[in-house]
């Protein structure tokens, strides 16, 4: 298991009620905006589930997924909502879903722990998983000042901070209509930290 999903591992409860106090009402409404009420999504790294029951709620149907089985573990605790819709897979290679499974797919702080390379896979394997038209949500972090030259946190996370351009390069790489893209500061009150949050369509 590598260092960052082992600290994931190793931190599941205290990460999952930290991530139910991020002020985060603006994507929640970005998200109900975007996919049609009663829609099929795939959420990539639920974390605490607090998306995933956030869009139950709003009458979607959702499979939520997160590489930490203690994660998952805590989602169906704080979520016992949740108890049927989420799988404990790894990302990418573990997304071998049937092509145009979903008519929507949204990962909120998760793809900035991929290499470059495997965020290219990661995003071949979400285009094929998405319907026509299907909408693919994305938040990641554009800025990190508690990172090191290795691309690590002190806890030993690895990140992939890429430019606004290079995440718009990678959407289009990968055949995907940009539709909305904005920076957000953070839902922790964290200064050194802003984040990407985009809206891309399958072609």
């Amino acid at each position: 298991m590598n260092k960052t999903l082992t600290y994931y591992e190793n931190n599941a409860q205290i990460l999952s009620c930290e991530y139910e106090s991020a002020k985060i009402d603006n994507l929640h409404q970005l998200l109900l905006e975007t996919f049609t009420s009663g829609s099929y999504l795939l959420e990539i790294g639920c974390g605490s589930g607090r998306d995933a029951s956030f869009m139950i709620k709003h009458g979607y149907k959702i499979l939520a997924i997160d590489g930490s089985e203690k994660m998952i573990e805590e989602a169906k605790r704080l979520h016992p909502e949740l108890k049927n819709s989420l799988k404990a897979l790894c990302v990418p290679s573990e997304l071998n879903f049937k092509s145009l499974s979903f008519d929507g797919i949204y990962s909120i702080a998760t793809l900035m722990h991929l290499s470059h390379n495997l965020l290219d896979i990661a995003f071949n394997k979400i285009y094929n998983l998405l319907k026509p038209n299907g909408k693919f949500v994305f938040s990641v972090p554009l800025n990190r000042d508690d990172i090191d030259e290795t691309k690590r946190d002190h806890q030993g996370r690895y990140f992939m901070i890429l430019s606004k351009s290079e995440w718009i390069q990678l959407c289009k790489e990968h055949q995907f209509e940009i539709e909305y893209i904005d920076v957000i500061n953070d839902g922790l009150g964290r200064s050194g930290i802003n984040w990407l949050t985009c809206i891309v369509k399958k072609r």
